[in-house]
Order: C-alpha cells, then structure tokens, then sequence
C-alpha cells in the first residue's frame, strides 16, 4: 500500500461566493482586474419611499369600489337551506360532506355572507 499522509487536506473546490459577495464592490474590481465582463446597472430611486401618483390613484379606486361589489345572495336562501338542514336534522358540516363543499361555504350561505356564483 502507498503511504497516506493522513495531516494533509485537499480541497478540490472553493465555496462559491453569496450574492451579496459578489455585488460587492471589492468583487466587481477584482472581476474587472481580471478582464472578466461585469454588468452593472444604477436602480434609480430604489429604496426612496416617494409615491407620486399614488394619491390619485388610490381616490380613483376608492371611487370605483364604492360603485363595483358582488352581489351577495339573499337571507330568503340562507333561511330555506336552513329550515331544510334541520328538517333532515344534519349540522352543517354534514350538510357540507353531502354536497361536496366545506362547511364555511354552507356557513356563509345561511348567514347570507355568500357571493353569488354566476354559471355561464
């Protein structure tokens, strides 16, 4: 057998460099000492917290929420699912495992919380 040198470590490869290392600007000279091709790029007002137009937009949206909602169905249909629950005497959640929904729909359906589903 050939002699190992059990105190000597090879390293076959050094640990790639975080991004944050690599952006730095010691790692952009280095790259560019080295002739390699660097792209850089100024983000022109990052980290600025200035929102011109947001004011406008944000009044013009409150605008148009105000006008579109859903339509949310009638207590009239939360008040017969209900009469029909407790005549086949389920709870809701029985009711829900029957008709293949969770029990939060068949919730917001009785409570008159449910936006009306539209079928094409």
């Amino acid at each position: 057998m050939a002699e190992t040198d059990w105190d000597t470590v090879t390293y076959l490869r050094k640990k790639a460099p975080t991004a944050s290392q690599a952006r730095s600007s010691k790692a952009v000279s280095a790259a560019k000492r080295q002739g390699q091709e660097v792209e850089t790029s100024k983000k022109f007002n990052a980290a600025t917290n200035k929102q011109k137009s947001a004011s406008r937009d944000t009044a013009k949206l409150d605008r148009e929420t105000e006008e579109l909602h859903h339509e949310r169905v009638s207590m009239d249909v939360g008040r017969v699912i209900m009469k029909a629950r407790g005549e086949k005497k389920l709870s809701q959640k029985e009711l829900a495992t029957k008709v293949n929904e969770k029990p939060q729909v068949v919730n917001d359906y009785e409570a008159g919380r449910a936006v009306e589903k539209l079928d094409w």
